[in-house]
């Protein structure tokens, strides 16, 4: 690797890395504990398998399609992979990364003598250009553009907002308590893991209005062993979209969304709630449906909740390998939907994760990189040296 190559590569680590660093302190995610959830080893057991497992499969992905179709296929309502998988992806492979540089022992910049440059260069090469391809204003992360998170072509922004309702009181309440069971739902679905809830924009919407769209996907998983439910969601993908006469929202890397207001009711000027179907076309869903939407949700988290209460300590870590090959898996569907992947993805994390686990379980304290993160002053991610 040449010199200018190194330097590119190492700044790319760094500028995700800051962004990630002030996401995790602004929300204190490094201190975070759960009653039914192993958070701290689920998450760095994922990362492990990302580590070992992502770049093989990746680069068999890449042969059918290439990271810039990628971002461009990842362009349309209700996505999945959006940009949270993208952010996993990093975080998941520079975390693990950096927690095996921890216990080496090294300090930064020190030569590896365990380092896949190759690998590095590739998963951040993904990132990058995926990401480029996929947010509409060619930059990588929202704070590069006034905190903004725009994924959608206009003419899609276009059709949405012809199709909103006025909004009343009545429609602003059913729809901010369905969009409040949702979040539930997915939070539990995902192991307390914020995936499947994705808010961008904002989208100009003329004269000084502005289009924000919170998306719930994943709604109907079957791959995670646990997913299943008697109360099965009656649509696969859930777009609440919402046209404002003010505000002033801020969206994060991780797919949230931050408003400098406390109150938005009374800046909602319509919205309407949307899904997108498996040939792509985007239906408007009528209001008398949200109560057979919220009470399938409520339903089902209310049985995953039950299910994760009776979880074994090592299944509530253990769980992290399919949590994290989720996310994986998402990038081939847009290659492959009928899911001809699922099989090998979970089978190269299961492998990964027979390294790692046993280890993992047996420490009595969170593995260091979460202390690390929580004190760091430094670079999160350390640079690769280029040295043997």
């Amino acid at each position: 690797m040449t010199g200018q190559a190194l330097d590119a590569l190492n700044q790319d680590i760094k500028v995700f890395g800051d962004r990630q660093l002030a996401f995790m302190r602004s929300e204190n995610r490094a201190l975070l504990r759960s009653i039914l959830f192993d958070v701290p080893r689920r998450s760095s057991i994922g990362w492990q398998c990302v580590y070992d497992a992502a770049p093989g499969l990746l680069r068999r992905l890449v042969e059918q399609i290439s990271p810039e179709e990628i971002g461009r296929r990842m362009r349309r309502l209700c996505s999945r992979p959006y940009y949270l998988q993208l952010s996993i992806l990093m975080c998941s492979y520079l975390g693990a990364r950096q927690q095996r540089l921890l216990d080496a022992g090294l300090s930064p910049g020190q030569p590896f003598a365990g380092e896949k440059v190759e690998d590095v260069l590739f998963i951040v090469d993904f990132w990058r250009r995926a990401c480029m391809a996929y947010r509409s204003d060619g930059r990588l992360f929202p704070d590069q553009n006034d905190g903004a998170q725009p994924i959608l072509p206009m003419e899609t922004v276009a059709q949405l907002n012809n199709q909103l309702e006025l909004a009343t009181k009545g429609s602003r309440h059913r729809l901010r308590r369905l969009a409040a069971t949702l979040e539930l739902y997915v939070f539990i679905l995902h192991g307390e893991q914020r995936d499947g809830l994705f808010a961008h924009g904002p989208y100009d919407a003329g004269q000084g209005e502005q289009v924000v769209v919170l998306e719930f996907t994943d709604l109907q998983n079957d791959f995670m062993p646990w997913a299943g439910a008697e109360s099965r969601n009656p649509y696969s993908n859930l777009a609440l979209v919402r046209r404002f006469g003010g505000g002033h929202p801020h969206f994060d890397i991780f797919g949230g969304v931050r408003w400098e207001e406390s109150d938005l009711e009374p800046y909602i000027l319509a919205e309407g709630l949307f899904t997108r179907t498996g040939n792509d076309e985007i239906v408007p869903l009528p209001l008398n449906e949200v109560e057979r939407i919220e009470t399938c949700a409520a339903a089902a988290q209310n049985e995953l909740f039950l299910k994760a209460a009776e979880w074994s300590p090592r299944y509530k870590a253990e769980y992290g390998v399919y949590l994290f090959a989720n996310h994986l898996r998402s990038f081939f569907d847009l290659a492959s939907p009928d899911g001809e992947w699922d099989g090998r993805i979970r089978c190269a994390f299961e492998t990964a994760a027979a390294n790692v686990l046993e280890p993992m379980l047996k420490r009595d304290e969170p593995p260091s990189i979460w202390s690390y993160m929580a004190t760091t002053d430094g670079d999160l991610y350390w640079p690769v040296s280029g040295k043997n």
